[in-house]
């Protein structure tokens, strides 16, 4: 395989660090006086985080309407809502405050707000945006990336679907990245994030194409994951941990790793989809227990690259690439169990009952990889892997 040509552009603003989310009405008043303030279930308004962004937007001359209830699997149907309301508004930018669902929802608000029809048509991708709305971000759970990135996972509990939409129109032009605004978050959730921020670079890894610089920054990635992870478990308000953790969750999924790949796989976030779809499940704790399965499952075809990231993340110097292969599975494992996230479908209270009832959604919407591809067999003993 080759290095494959890129071009990469990043439009996103980042604003890192203690009380960068003060400048939130500086820098939102460069994109007009209205806004809609999306928010999730109420921990912004009990934190005090929203009256502090209320207070300057007030003081910059910017009106606001809010829509608040954003799930943690977020619902095509409520941004619907908030796109009825952001045209009764005539809102000409969209202030997301919350993690990824939050931010998420934003995107399929601000190309929503230009057209006619739900927002689930972009998933289905039956038509694709030619405008949005200018998006603020301001992240209070370090996870997704979607802070620096174009991409927007929504949810369809009607159709038991969750699906994903990227466009260029869809990166923040502004993000706020202040790590105290995480201490808050529940341990559970807080260890979701590093969970989910290892997989985006694990998906990005067994991709096709030929990166050194970004298999050994994934490396690295992942390696910190790990050694912040471990202390912010145990000390929430370890503000440098915090911070890095940020940083890394960020950097997962901001394109750069993906750069000389021709793609990543992302068969693990196709089938932890259905276990969101199906029993609500954090995305995060559904693929603690999804990757694991699928990297056993394809363990003879990946023995190398397993080998490489037990050798860079975990100090594992063994010549016989299956045993090495096996120690990093078994160590990543070791380390989701350490911080609280699942590994089998029991911890999460998903008993063998519902086997067929997963395999069949997995079936239903042909859960794939780009790279390495699943049939229905494949699917089938990947979900009893992820019992056993």
């Amino acid at each position: 395989m080759n290095m494959e040509n890129f071009t990469y552009q990043n439009p996103t603003k980042l604003v890192f660090g203690k009380d960068v989310v003060d400048q939130v009405g500086k820098e939102s008043i460069h994109y007009g006086k209205k806004a809609l303030i999306l928010i999730g279930k109420g921990s912004v308004k009990s934190s005090g985080l929203y009256d502090r962004i209320s207070t300057h937007l007030d003081a910059a001359g910017i009106s606001y309407v809010t829509y608040e209830g954003i799930k943690s699997n977020p619902l095509y149907n409520n941004a619907d809502e908030a796109v009825s309301l952001a045209k009764e508004f005539q809102a000409e930018m969209i202030i997301a405050v919350g993690g990824g669902s939050v931010i998420d929802s934003a995107k399929a608000v601000a190309m929503g707000y230009y057209v006619n029809h739900s927002v689930w048509d972009f998933y289905l991708h039956k038509t694709k945006p030619e405008k949005a709305l200018p998006i603020i971000a301001v992240l209070t759970l370090a996870a997704t990336g979607t802070e620096m990135n174009p991409f927007t996972v929504l949810q369809n509990n009607a159709e038991e679907s969750k699906r994903g939409f990227g466009h260029e129109l869809l990166y923040p032009k502004v993000s706020f990245l202040d790590p105290v605004l995480t201490f808050s978050v529940p341990q559970s959730y807080t260890s979701y994030g590093v969970a989910d921020l290892i997989a985006h670079c694990l998906e990005t890894f067994f991709g096709q194409g030929d990166a050194p610089l970004s298999d050994h920054t994934i490396a690295s990635i992942i390696r910190l994951a790990i050694k912040y992870g471990k202390i912010v478990y145990n000390d929430p308000t370890d503000y440098d941990s915090r911070g890095n953790i940020m940083w890394l969750a960020t950097n997962a999924l901001n394109g750069t790793l993906a750069l000389g790949k021709q793609n990543g796989d992302w068969a693990c976030h196709a089938i932890e989809h259905s276990l969101s779809a199906l029993f609500d499940i954090a995305h995060g704790a559904g693929l603690s227990i999804v990757f694991p399965a699928w990297m056993k499952y394809n363990q003879r075809y990946l023995q190398s690259r397993l080998a490489f990231l037990a050798k860079y993340v975990f100090d594992v110097n063994e010549e016989n690439e299956a045993l090495a292969a096996y120690e990093f599975i078994h160590k990543l494992e070791e380390f989701f169990t350490s911080i609280g996230t699942p590994i089998r479908l029991q911890e999460a209270q998903i008993d063998e009952l519902q086997k067929d009832k997963i395999v069949d959604n997995l079936n239903r919407y042909k859960a794939n990889g780009l790279h390495i591809k699943l049939d229905e067999t494949a699917r089938e003993k990947i979900v009893d892997l992820m019992y056993a």
